[in-house]
């Protein structure tokens, strides 16, 4: 049976998907040790206010049980921009796009430190890896491509929701 995605529902989901993006980040940088680049960390900001969006709107519609389009229009706008990002991040991955200066850094390596020069390393300027490099891909989609994915099918079920189509 096919169950109707309601606006509350999709907040709901766009709140636990930009959630376990943000979360998988978090865990490839901390866990596995891939430190991100610029436009990675502009990717998470994106999330951050999906997130943030998602539960104002969800709050919003919880309390007022009302439909909130304007809240559902942010949070499609705001995986939109993620998406946006992705792809860019994408295409200077691939090489189809030129980098800003900003994302031309070499990567960062802190095996060089050592524990007696802690406190030298860090009037060192520490400069992200560069946005070109793919650091992490399965199929061969980066982790950037499978966040445009996944926030593309993000809004895609937004606009299922704002237009109270069965989803």
């Amino acid at each position: 049976m096919i169950r109707r995605l309601t606006p509350f529902h999709y907040s709901v989901f766009a709140l636990a998907l930009s959630a376990a993006l943000l979360i998988g980040a978090w865990i490839f940088q901390y866990g596995f040790g891939y430190a991100p680049c610029q436009m990675c960390y502009w990717q998470r900001h994106a999330h951050k206010a999906v997130i943030a969006a998602a539960a104002l709107t969800a709050l919003w519609q919880g309390l007022k049980n009302a439909r909130a389009p304007l809240g559902t229009s942010v949070i499609i706008l705001a995986f939109l921009l993620s998406a946006g990002l992705a792809l860019w991040h994408v295409g200077v991955e691939q090489g189809l796009i030129e980098a800003l200066p900003s994302c031309m850094a070499e990567a960062v390596d802190i095996s060089a430190i050592t524990s007696g020069d802690i406190l030298g390393s860090l009037e060192k300027k520490i400069k992200p890896p560069s946005c070109s490099e793919v650091v992490w891909s399965v199929f061969g989609i980066s982790m950037a491509g499978f966040n445009a994915l996944f926030s593309l099918m993000g809004a895609a079920l937004g606009v299922i929701a704002l237009r109270g189509r069965a989803g």
